[in-house]
């Protein structure tokens, strides 16, 4: 039987009472100041603090707003027009596609590139990828993170095999996922659904190994979680459509070999975890360690209908990440990879003056002082009318 616990809810009490207090924050010990929830709302206070803990959201806790109707936000080429019933099913169902996008041997040949641009080894130019070459794969990380993408502390380094098991925005460097996630068959989609003006902030490279599990059902808003105290993504509103993620098949993708799978209609609001008694020992003031974000939300994820995403290498699915996602095990010899873009509309902030300022830091793996300098968006559609972000120039 779990007990509440008293002293987590006293404590988050104090720390929530504090970070709404601004005024005296510049007063506050450095280290008081860093723990204090400066993110959350009340919403989110009160499901922690009425559980002791027991119970906590892991990304900005906001509900999903209906659009008073279903015309597309911007005129677009009749080619990659969606209509009002396709962008209603988008709103009732968290999705939309698959579309094409290119050839199966131009998505095999891109692989191919993006392997070879992350390590020299041959066994990477093979047609499928194998257990051993995952090996191989992850062991080349290391030097690819710590590129000038980022300022890598010896803390950072000592994770980033971890962290970078997905390759992370490599659209930084690499003017081939910049010129993918450009595509207009891509761009002209999400601009009917979030408007003309779109930058590119954040895009991931993975697989699902042969024989091995998918990921987890959980849900993104404002990526709260990498630090569980300020968000990244910080748009006008929470509760509109204001980002959209962009899923581009590499190979093959089935329920087989780990397509991507969803719980439609779960965006319209976001879902705490139910850490039981693993709270006690896992929650840090009102922080959390280790991956048990990806296991027990307080949904029946088991007896849910759930849609598995089947795709043909070269073809492109939209979503909104606030709704549930995983991907399926992989049962069979061979890898299935992807590459995903994230996009939101130009009036919406990556990273808070503050985290730019002192740097970012990943509560799930302990690391610190990650220096922002050298992060960029990459303006794929339209213009920036508000500067909030720093554009990467090709």
């Amino acid at each position: 039987m779990n007990k509440f616990n008293l002293t987590f809810s006293l404590k988050l009490a104090f720390l929530y009472t504090l970070a709404k207090l601004k005024l005296i924050h510049a007063f506050l010990p450095e280290g008081l100041r860093d723990n204090l929830p400066t993110g959350w709302n009340n919403k989110m206070f009160w499901t922690a603090f009425s559980s002791g803990g027991r119970k906590i959201f892991f990304d900005y806790y906001c509900e999903f707003k209906e659009p008073k109707d279903y015309r597309p936000r911007e005129s677009v080429l009749p080619e990659f027009q969606l209509s009002e019933e396709d962008i209603k099913f988008f709103y009732e169902n968290g999705y939309i596609g698959p579309f094409d996008l290119m050839s199966p041997d131009q998505a095999e040949n891109l692989r191919h590139d993006l392997l070879n641009s992350v390590s020299n080894t041959e066994s990477f130019l093979a047609k499928n990828s194998k257990v051993e070459e995952e090996k191989n794969l992850t062991e080349s990380l290391l030097p690819v993170v710590t590129n000038t993408r980022h300022t890598i502390t010896e803390d950072y380094k000592k994770t980033a095999l971890n962290r970078y098991n997905t390759f992370i925005d490599r659209h930084l460097d690499n003017s081939k996922i910049r010129d993918l996630f450009k595509q207009p068959e891509i761009t002209e989609r999400c601009a009917q659904l979030l408007g003309p003006d779109l930058i590119l902030w954040r895009s991931a490279f993975f697989n699902v190994s042969p024989h091995s599990k998918g990921t987890h059902f959980h849900q993104n808003s404002t990526w709260l979680y990498q630090d569980l105290k300020e968000s990244v993504v910080n748009p006008l509103r929470t509760d509109e459509l204001f980002q959209i993620t962009c899923w581009v098949a590499l190979t093959e993708a089935n329920e087989k070999n780990g397509c991507m799978t969803l719980i439609p209609g779960t965006h319209k609001e976001m879902v705490p975890l139910k850490l039981g008694e693993k709270s006690i020992y896992e929650a840090k003031k009102y922080r959390l360690y280790g991956n048990s974000f990806f296991a027990d939300l307080d949904y029946p994820i088991e007896s849910a209908k759930k849609s598995f995403i089947e795709m043909k290498a070269g073809q492109l699915f939209l979503f909104c990440e606030r709704v549930l996602h995983g991907s399926a095990d992989n049962s069979t010899d061979n890898s299935r990879w992807g590459i995903s873009g994230r996009f939101v509309r130009t009036d919406t902030r990556i990273f808070t003056k503050e985290i730019l300022a002192k740097g970012h830091q990943e509560v799930l793996y302990n690391i610190k002082n990650i220096n922002l300098d050298d992060f960029k968006v990459v303006l794929v559609r339209g213009e920036d009318h508000f500067g909030y972000n720093k554009i990467l120039k090709d």
